[in-house]
């Protein structure tokens, strides 16, 4: 069941990537198509160029990295190891191995931007950094909270901020719309393996003695 899970949004970035760095021609007209909108409507509409170029800020580095070293302290110091190795790892790692990506494909960004970028387009950066954050916020925080409307407000909150990154790169001509769509399922991908992965090592990892027997099937999440 975890393999069919990962491998619906695995199967899907590898597609898309394979179009990415083979320059389909179908991908590239639309791409260009909805970038070149983007481009007028922000040009026309400066309150919602402002707006779009604040919620970005908030899928870099500067923004997530800080509160997820905050998120795992809190989690070792209420004792949810596992929980924050997940945290650590998911928020470590992804990014890494999309630096690997984005070299292999190095996919040139829209001439036209509308806001400082460097490097290569695919996948976007700030939507695989939010779409990360948020996927490891649900995943950790769900068994946290008592009720389900708080689960739900959780996860609504959570995906609607990292889409409404995702697609403010768009909007601000910095990335091509399959750059986020990649950047999505790349880290769906990542985290969902990473997920099975501490789940495998928490099941394999020795129980202390002294901790509670209620607590010793539940290491993890």
């Amino acid at each position: 069941m975890t393999l069919f899970v990962i491998g619906r949004p695995a199967a899907a970035f590898l597609l898309l990537t394979l179009a990415v760095a083979g320059r389909a021609t179908p991908l590239m007209t639309f791409d260009a198509w909805v970038s070149h909108g983007a481009h007028t409507l922000a040009l026309a509409h400066p309150v919602w160029r402002s707006i779009m170029a604040a919620v970005t800020v908030t899928g870099s580095f500067a923004v997530i990295t800080p509160l997820a070293v905050a998120g795992c302290a809190f989690l070792l110091a209420t004792g949810r190891r596992w929980p924050a190795v997940f945290a650590a790892l998911a928020l470590t790692v992804t990014p890494l191995v999309r630096l690997v990506v984005l070299a292999l494909v190095a996919r040139p960004r829209p001439v036209d931007q509308l806001a400082p970028a460097a490097n290569y387009s695919y996948p976007s950066g700030h939507s695989s950094a939010s779409a990360t954050a948020a996927l490891v916020l649900i995943m950790v925080g769900w068994p946290l909270l008592r009720t389900r409307r708080s689960r739900i407000v959780l996860a609504v909150a959570a995906g609607s901020w990292a889409v409404t990154v995702g697609v403010s790169r768009v909007a601000l001509v910095v990335h091509w719309p399959s750059d986020v769509v990649g950047a999505w399922l790349f880290s769906v991908t990542m985290v969902l393996s990473i997920a099975a992965l501490v789940r495998r090592l928490a099941g394999a990892a020795p129980v202390h003695p002294s901790l509670p027997t209620r607590n010793r099937s539940r290491r993890w999440p």
